[in-house]
């Protein structure tokens, strides 16, 4: 379930959801209140599954979504191409991931996965 966080709380490497993706904040920078107005942050952040560069200012105390990330291991059961199934190694549910292009696993290795809103992303081999 995301969790609600403040524009001013955000630090590089957090995570947060813009425009309903889930993505890695790559730099923070704060101004300082003015006379007429409040602190802003000026949010740069990269998409965790397309890896789209993305910018956002919001009002410091402006409530924005962080997505919750269960970092898992898994074992690869099956492989044809680019897709594997992958056996959850703590419930033992089996699902197909799509694996990618620079990582050479073979049947029967531990995976590590990132599970996001019911999405999967392989993160490399355990």
């Amino acid at each position: 379930m995301p969790k609600q966080v403040e524009a001013s709380s955000v630090r590089k490497g957090s995570y947060i959801i813009i425009d309903d993706e889930p993505c890695e904040v790559r730099g923070v920078s704060k101004s300082s209140p003015g006379k007429h107005g409040s602190a802003k942050a000026k949010i740069k952040a990269r998409g965790i599954f397309d890896e789209k560069d993305r910018h956002i200012t919001k009002p410091g105390d402006a409530m924005m979504m962080s997505p919750d990330i269960s970092k898992k291991v898994g074992q690869i059961v099956s492989k044809e191409g680019d897709i594997a199934q992958v056996m959850d190694m703590d419930t033992y549910e089996t699902e197909e991931m799509q694996l990618p292009e620079d990582l050479d696993v073979s049947e029967g290795e531990e995976i590590k996965f990132w599970e996001i809103d019911d999405r999967k992303l392989v993160k490399g081999v355990k």
